[in-house]
């Protein structure tokens, strides 16, 4: 799936245009080199780095998951100027890394809540980590929120479309991670650099894994949402009946119409 917004921006790679944003090409920040990519490297990124590769041993796929999406991001802003000039790099680096932790399945995770959707979970996850951490200071409410937005919009498409650039890249490089043929944005050696570090053998199986426990251990964040589907499918005894928007828009109508039974919706 595409979006024509960040798609439309994202086309200028070899113009001459430059669109200039205040901090992003004018702010000189420490960088490391990560699956043969110069990667920013400040304090708070170091952290997230280490908290996220815990996963490594607990959830193998939700590490690998995380660290290509925030790569596919960085290597589509290497090569290309005018993109790299309106990406805030460290918003995109932990938001990226971050998206995902309401996916934690430890009992007593400290990021999941029983009923809250995980991209809830996972932006608080991450504005919580930013705003505990002692390099942050620079970082205002506008900057969270866009951070937030970002991840706890990752799977509404449809109301992303609008929202500021910072928030639309983070959405645009999770869908980098939907199986298909690499997006030319990405060079080719740098997508093959990033799987051979962080290969992608089981990642469909996890996300199915993990759908499924959403379901089966917090079914109040699935309902009207497209964890319910995994529900219904894979768990046994689920039932979003009585749960659903439509279910209350219909009881509701039934109710209305025996209490105003000559009133019609044109009058």
């Amino acid at each position: 799936m595409k979006f024509s917004a960040p798609l439309s921006i994202l086309a200028l790679a070899g113009t001459s245009i430059a669109i200039p944003q205040k901090g992003y090409t004018t702010t000189k920040y420490p960088t490391t080199t990560l699956a043969g990519l110069e990667v920013i490297d400040t304090p708070l990124v170091r952290d997230v780095r280490k908290l996220v590769e815990e996963f490594n041993e607990l959830q193998p796929y939700l590490y690998k998951h995380v660290m290509r999406t925030w790569l596919w991001g960085v290597a589509a802003m290497n090569a290309n100027e005018t993109l790299k000039s309106m990406i805030d790099p460290e918003l995109h680096a932990v938001g990226t890394m971050m998206h995902d932790m309401g996916w934690d399945m430890r009992p007593n995770s400290p990021y999941v809540t029983l009923d809250q959707r995980f991209e809830a979970d996972s932006g608080l996850a991450a504005v919580n980590f930013v705003k505990a951490h002692p390099s942050a200071r620079n970082w205002d409410e506008v900057r969270l929120e866009k951070m937030y937005d970002g991840i706890a919009l990752q799977i509404e498409h449809s109301l992303v479309a609008n929202k500021n650039f910072q928030s639309r890249f983070i959405v645009q490089c999770v869908q980098w991670e939907i199986p298909g043929p690499r997006d030319p944005r990405i060079p080719e050696d740098d997508y093959n650099n990033i799987l051979a570090k962080f290969p992608n053998h089981y990642a469909s199986r996890g996300t199915n894994a993990t759908f499924t426990w959403f379901a089966a251990h917090k079914p109040a964040s699935t309902y009207n949402n497209a964890m319910e589907a995994f529900g219904n499918e894979n768990v046994p005894g689920y039932n979003s009946t009585g749960h659903r928007l439509y279910d209350s828009i219909t009881a509701n109508s039934i109710k209305e119409a025996a209490m105003y039974p000559n009133s019609t919706i044109y009058s």
